[in-house]
């Protein structure tokens, strides 16, 4: 960037910019006040080389072309804010600059309004970074607004993958409710129907939610677009259920009325579908106080959808499946009447009993607590050395340009020239030379700091007032020794009012002051703004940024009479960062209480009851754990995929101890191997059927390159396995570990627990008895 050509296209890209660039009539030249000549370093070292090109004699006399500092005609213009990667001979010539950055500042016009001023920003860098054709540079346009629209881009990029997923969804769908419906020769082409209105319904839920949060005032947010994923997984879990459920008990019953069966789903699968909606609705409930925004937001979202899916899957969906199930009923009579399939000689094979001894032995059981104290060992281990950290890389898709800007601002930028903002918004009279010191002293306490670049690198208003206060002091004492008479009136205005400061804000040399000072109704200084600058390797660094935010706010602490305010970048993020680890260990304890709860309300047997809530938390320290260890880091988005993980965990566990206490109720004499199988005989295939089509569903997201898509497939295929696990063989082996130790310590009481567990089950489940009259539900 040193060399001429590309120091001339740079400054044609400044005046074009200046000049040609217009929004409503307005540019940049044209409405700039105060900043109008804040790259004027770069137009005059240009200079510089354009007389170096011409081979003038005189232009070692006008320019020196070095760096920090170049000297045009015996005045230093800083050039550390506008030039980065540099390399710099013995003399401190310049050989080679990496990266030149300009800045376009000005007030926004009277007539503008905010929308105005970001469709001026949307315009110079869409102008930049599509239209500009460039020969020697590669110009990167960055503004806030940009920064936010490639943000909903990549949201909306997410978007339009819904249709693939929702494709994998359904066809997976159909083929294992072919597969399965087929081995109870219970296959009619109705079946499709159920398969496909299964995965429409939470969709459904999902743009109900959203446009009721909408039709309310809420912000859409980019996090948002993960919301359909979410619900669609969950939604089609419990339409699993209700399918196989209907199956199994026409297999066990084919002269079941239609009503009779619907209720008897809904009997057996009901609980199981109230306690993980109840559980996923309470986790984002929670969520929602975080102190997150986005995460607040994603949270309400999902906590809405989950509540409008669940009253579409026990009444739309139930619906539907009524009227297929007379459809079928009506087609396959005959065929039914013929085959008279068995329930227990379809279900119950010699593998799973096989299985299910192999879990209830006492030998499993030890094995199992073995592998799970590993487990969790290993899994704490990898979530106690989990980075914090965020950057705006992680909410941007690939292909985005500010991926680059980003690490070149990191790379060049800030280890060379990192800047604090320092707003001083009481600065009291300065006129009384106390209150001058102790402002000064401030100034002096910020560039103490081993890394600061130096005072003549800070943007102090005070210091070139006071030097050009001594010179025109200078000038007034000079005409009083020519003409004779004192000219008083100078020198009785307050020094630091705006009448006294006019003459120095209207010189072109310090007009830029005006954007650094404000004053009071009264025309006395009220508020100024000032700037220190600082270099070192690892400013370019996320954590060392961080300390070096959290040490500028102490040092303001310390002139509190000022009401001193720090500004930097990377304040946002950190101030974020700095509570999640509190809002994700807080919002997770809260969570799994709620869930303890909702557990207790619908198995109220305290064995059971542990038994979920251990596996609900052993499942989030796993994927919290092995999230690290993926190298995901704890950030706004991990930290709502954690909560997300926390109630989709509760399917898997939740079913398997729900029926496996429901097989108590109704047969307490059975033994726990009987439990589990039979367990696993009704909710077995749904589970393998949810936990496959969801990671299959999401990985769909891989086909965009975000941050987000990733961190919500690596918690999903995370939550699905370790679900699976749990479900399927840890929670077993857990609970009939716990039902033997009761057996055995508790024998005595076994005939009156045998007898409470009957009265339970009077009171808790619901029976089918057939009237001769209207084959009403009785409890």
């Amino acid at each position: 960037m040193a060399e001429y050509n590309a120091m001339k296209e740079v400054v044609n890209i400044l005046d074009y910019v200046g000049e040609n660039l217009t929004y409503k009539g307005e540019s940049f030249y044209s409405m700039c006040t105060d900043f109008c000549q804040i790259n004027e370093p770069v137009r005059q070292y240009y200079n510089g080389l354009a007389m170096k090109q011409q081979n003038l004699s005189d232009v070692g006399s006008r320019f020196q072309l070095t760096f920090p500092m170049m000297q045009v005609l015996g005045k230093e213009l800083d050039l550390s804010p506008n030039f980065f990667g540099v390399r710099t001979n013995e003399d401190g010539q310049v050989e080679y600059v990496k990266i030149i950055m300009l800045q376009i500042r000005a007030n926004i016009p009277k007539n503008w309004k905010k929308e105005d001023a970001a469709e001026y920003e949307r315009m110079i860098s869409q102008f930049f970074h599509f239209k500009y054709n460039s020969t020697y540079v590669t110009p990167l346009a960055m503004s806030l607004t940009y920064t936010g629209d490639e943000v909903v881009r990549t949201g909306l990029t997410i978007f339009p993958f819904i249709g693939v997923g929702f494709a994998i969804m359904t066809t997976f769908s159909i083929i294992t409710i072919y597969y399965s419906s087929s081995r109870l020769d219970q296959w009619t082409i109705h079946k499709v129907s159920e398969a496909v209105l299964g995965c429409v319904c939470p969709l459904l839920a999902t743009s109900s939610a959203l446009g009721t949060l909408f039709w309310f005032g809420f912000r859409f947010g980019t996090i948002l677009c993960v919301t359909p994923f979410l619900i669609l997984a969950i939604g089609v879990d419990d339409a699993y259920l209700q399918i196989h459920a209907c199956m199994r008990l026409t297999a066990e019953d084919s002269s079941m009325t239609k009503r009779e069966k619907i209720a008897r789903m809904l009997v057996e699968v009901g609980p199981s579908i109230a306690i993980t909606s109840m559980t996923n609705l309470l986790a984002f409930l929670v969520g929602i106080y975080t102190p997150t925004p986005e995460i607040s937001l994603f949270c309400a979202g999902n906590a809405v959808a989950i509540l409008f899916d669940f009253i579409y899957q026990v009444t739309m969906y139930t619906a539907i499946l009524s009227i297929c199930e007379n459809l079928e009923m009506r087609k396959n009579a005959t065929k039914r009447k013929d085959s008279d399939l068995s329930f227990k000689n379809e279900q119950f094979t010699v593998m799973l009993d096989s299985y299910c001894d192999w879990v209830a032995n006492a030998y499993t059981h030890l094995l199992v607590l073995f592998c799970f104290i590993v487990y969790l060992l290993v899994s704490i281990r990898g979530a106690l050395n989990i980075n914090i950290i965020l950057s705006p890389d992680k909410l941007v898709i690939g292909d985005s340009p500010l991926l680059q800007v980003n690490y070149l601002r990191d790379t060049f930028v800030l280890p060379n020239y990192t800047t604090v903002n320092i707003f001083v918004q009481n600065p009291g009279n300065l006129t009384i030379e106390s209150n001058l010191n102790y402002m000064n002293s401030l100034m002096e306490s910020f560039e103490s700091y081993p890394e600061c670049l130096g005072k003549k690198f800070s943007h102090y208003f005070v210091r070139d007032y006071e030097s050009f206060r001594e010179s025109s002091l200078e000038e007034l004492e000079m005409l009083e020794d020519e003409e004779g008479e004192p000219l008083n009136n100078q020198t009785v205005l307050e020094p630091f009012s705006k009448k006294a400061m006019s003459d120095f804000l209207a010189w072109p040399e310090f007009q830029h002051w005006n954007g650094f000072v404000k004053f009071d109704e009264n025309g006395m200084l009220s508020r100024f703004w000032a700037t220190v600058s600082y270099h070192g390797e690892g400013l370019g660094d996320f954590q060392i940024r961080r300390k070096m935010l959290n040490r500028w706010r102490a040092t303001a602490d310390q002139f509190a009479p000022l009401n001193v305010s720090i500004f930097d970048d990377y304040a946002p993020f950190v101030d974020t960062l700095e509570t999640i680890l509190p809002a994700t260990i807080s919002t997770s304890v809260c969570t799994l209480l709620c869930m303890m709860v909702v557990c207790f309300l619908f198995m109220y047997n305290v064995f059971t009851v542990f038994v979920a809530t251990l596996a609900i938390t052993s499942i989030c320290i796993g994927v919290f754990g092995f999230l690290s260890m993926w190298g995901i880091d704890l950030d706004p988005i991990s930290m709502a995929c954690t909560i997300m993980s926390i109630g989709f965990s509760v399917d898997f566990p939740a079913h398997i101890t729900f029926h496996y206490f429901r097989e108590g109720l109704h047969d307490p004499q059975s033994t726990p191997a009987k439990r589990v199988a039979r367990s696993l005989a009704a909710i077995g295939f749904p589970l393998l059927q949810c936990g496959i089509s969801t990671i299959l569903f999401v990985l769909c997201l891989l086909f965009v390159p975000t941050y987000m898509g990733e961190v919500f497939v690596k918690t999903m295929i995370l939550v699905v396995t370790l679900g699976l696990i749990h479900g399927l063989f840890i929670v077993p082996a857990f609970l009939c570990a716990f039902t033997s130790i009761h057996e055995t310590f508790f024998s005595s009481t076994k005939v009156k627990n045998s007898q409470s567990f009957s009265s339970l089950a009077k009171l808790f489940s619901w029976r089918i008895s057939p009237s001769t009259s209207d084959n009403k539900i009785s409890a």
